[in-house]
């Protein structure tokens, strides 16, 4: 039986999986950055200093998972690290590392599959390549939100845009199937096999619950029209799911997914970039009803917030940067958008974004810093509402927010 549960956005978090930035990001090099899909290289120290705060905070309000951590206890298991071994030594085609791989013991072979296996120069071809990693490092692996997600009862594998991602979803896959913490079986982990001969493609961070029976998506450079069709028929046939609105967004770097110009913090309220989600005609949105999932409709509309009306959701944008359009570029770029949510009301952000903390302030969610928390200088509990505001100018050059560094797992209802 699956232990996963998330359907909403806002509701309490109560089980979350997060990984530490590690020694993957010290292995990045101007030359590889662009091939790992960041614009610069990561400074570790800082990195690992400014997650802390994150990870600090996910423990006083739930019970947070390091991926190292799920991922070792699975290896323990010589069935599970076997299989493992096999399917993505195949997948990379890299068969010459099987046996080397399968006699490290659990701890090493975690560490092997997200710092990286270097290739041996074993043969002429090998020797010549210039190819540093059989098994490449992970540095987008602490942005655990692409690779799978959780919507209602099912895990769901991102397929991802880029090969050289795919061993963060090998790695989810186990996870979900064997670790006793999400335990899903195969009839709960939607995997994305049947995607490879379409070529469609979906990350989590395009991909938002805003209610049980409601999904926004975004069609984004890295979620594509057939991986978006493969989840509507998953849908279909899921039963709970009765609409979708999908957001075509312009491809850009800056909105590489839906959550970084869109995210849901309270029952009536969404942080939103305005020129994308709060102008009409800026993006066509396309409403899916599958209420009847033998004859879905199709519906287009000027822009989100006026379609989520169409099921009786109505959100107050609180826009990112605030009202001028220099400082919504400027914020949006760094994440400003991008909130986690810990219950609704309560979200966690990066601090740098000023203006949009006082967009928030102005509507009744103050902002406070994440160092006060971890020292006990603030009680939470003491609050309605709050903005978390954390330490993250080292973290967004990767490129995402506190959202995306987050996968809920269990959420209350």
């Amino acid at each position: 039986m699956s232990k996963v549960n998330v359907s909403s956005e806002i509701a309490q978090i109560k089980k979350v999986i997060i990984h530490t930035p590690g020694r993957e990001l010290d292995l990045m090099t101007p030359d590889s950055a662009e091939e790992v899909l960041y614009d610069d290289i990561l400074n570790l120290e800082n990195a690992r200093r400014q997650h802390s705060q994150l990870s600090g905070v996910l423990k006083k309000v739930t019970q947070p998972f390091e991926v190292r951590d799920l991922l070792t206890d699975i290896l323990k298991d010589g069935r599970i690290k076997s299989e493992l071994v096999h399917d993505l030594c195949r997948k990379l085609e890299v068969p010459h590392h099987l046996d080397d791989l399968l006699e490290l013991e659990p701890e090493q072979l975690t560490d092997r599959l997200i710092t990286g296996t270097p290739i041996r120069r074993d043969s002429f071809q090998r020797y010549i390549s210039k190819k540093q990693f059989a098994i490449p490092p992970l540095p987008n692996l602490f942005f655990t939100r692409d690779a799978a997600m959780v919507v209602n009862n099912f895990g769901m594998l991102g397929n991802m845009a880029t090969l050289v991602r795919t061993t963060e979803t090998y790695i989810m896959r186990y996870l979900f199937l064997y670790h006793p913490e999400l335990s899903c079986s195969d009839h709960h982990l939607v995997d994305t096999t049947l995607l490879h001969s379409s070529r469609g493609t979906f990350e989590g961070g395009d991909l938002l619950i805003l209610r049980e029976d409601v999904l926004v998506i975004g069609m984004s450079e890295r979620t594509n029209p057939a991986g978006i069709d493969y989840l509507i028929e998953h849908f279909k046939k899921e039963g709970r799911v009765k609409h979708i609105f999908v957001v075509l967004l312009p491809k850009h770097r800056a909105w590489i997914h839906l959550d970084m110009v869109f995210t849901m913090i309270d029952t009536d309220k969404a942080v939103v970039f305005p020129p994308l989600i709060n102008e009409r005609n800026a993006v066509d949105v396309i409403h899916i009803n599958i209420s009847d999932p033998n004859l879905p409709q199709f519906s287009r509309h000027d822009y989100l917030l006026e379609a989520l009306c169409e099921v009786d959701i109505r959100l107050e944008p609180i826009y990112c940067g605030g009202h001028d359009p220099l400082y919504q570029q400027r914020e949006q770029w760094q994440s400003g958008a991008n909130f986690f949510t810990i219950a609704p009301g309560k979200i966690i952000g990066y601090g740098m974004n000023h203006y949009t903390y006082e967009e928030l302030a102005r509507a009744g969610i103050p902002r406070i810093e994440a160092r006060d928390v971890l020292e006990g200088k603030v009680d939470l509990e003491s609050y309605d509402k709050y903005a978390i505001a954390m330490a993250g100018n080292e973290l967004t050059r990767g490129g995402g927010g506190c959202r995306c560094m987050t996968m809920p797992i269990v959420r209350g209802e």
